[in-house]
């Protein structure tokens, strides 16, 4: 496993999110118990064995133990989503290996982007010195379904927001369904990230929040707020402000960055 420990290191190091990195170590554990039952070292292995791979994780737990035969017919025990999430994390795995040892190949391609489809071309193609070559993509494809993602209408959220029970749920909820701000981003705002005469949330990465919030990729943005809802959360917590004893202490989720602070308000249990 020295070879997993080695790559989640480099996506630690390189600021890739602690979930992202526990989620490939749970995909990369069944392909080392996978060439563990075959005592077989990972550099040496080709295309083929990591088709009979993808055979090996279609099937259930008990289904994977050695000397089990499964009968033909059944039903696969994960989706091709599934498989394709276990393939991205062992693509990462090989072309960081590839990388740091010439003998090890990139199997499952050297790029990370999604391999063109169509017969669309860009205008300033013929600009580009050296293209990606026919290795430089994955070429074990695996088709997949999309889905249109479940919404929430303007009446369901009306309902949450009247539910809750304390002034910073119902900002969150207001907040979140105005901006399409990601649950990390909006965890992590404080109080100079909001510009109410612009109508914008400015998106700041940091790695010092005590929550533990953090931005995907570590990307920062500016979002418009097109419902003006942090304007109309603003007024009215601003009601609720109070003289501070100690500027700067964390309230309703956000640091404050005046010299007052807003009440604290805890989360409805």
């Amino acid at each position: 496993m020295e070879a997993a420990d080695l790559y989640l290191g480099h996506l630690t190091a390189t600021g890739r999110s602690p979930y992202t990195a526990e989620a490939y170590a749970h995909n990369l554990r069944d392909f080392f118990e996978w060439t563990g039952q075959r005592d077989a070292d990972f550099r040496r292995l080709g295309l083929e064995d990591l088709t009979e791979l993808l055979a090996w994780l279609q099937r259930s737990r008990p289904a994977r133990r050695p000397g089990v035969y499964q009968l033909p017919g059944m039903p696969p025990a994960v989706g091709n989503t599934t498989l394709v999430r276990k393939r991205a994390a062992l693509a990462g795995l090989y072309r960081f290996h590839a990388r740091r040892d010439e003998t090890v190949p990139a199997l499952l391609g050297k790029l990370t982007g999604p391999r063109p489809m169509g017969r669309y071309v860009p205008m300033l193609v013929h600009t580009r010195r050296h293209g990606p070559g026919p290795d430089a993509y994955s070429p074990i494809r695996i088709a997949t379904a999309s889905k249109v993602p479940a919404t929430v209408t303007a009446g369901e959220t009306r309902r949450l927001v009247d539910a809750c029970a304390s002034l910073r749920d119902r900002f969150m909820l207001v907040l979140l369904s105005e901006t399409g701000l990601r649950i990390g981003e909006a965890l992590g705002l404080r109080h100079e990230d909001l510009r109410l005469r612009a109508g914008e949330v400015r998106v700041v990465p940091r790695e010092s929040n005590v929550n533990g919030a953090r931005v995907k990729g570590l990307k920062p943005r500016t979002v418009p707020d097109r419902g003006c809802s942090i304007a109309a959360s603003a007024a009215s917590a601003a009601r609720r402000v109070t003289p501070s004893a100690s500027p700067g202490v964390p309230s309703a989720g956000l640091p404050d960055a005046t010299a007052g602070r807003v009440e604290r308000i805890q989360p409805a249990n």
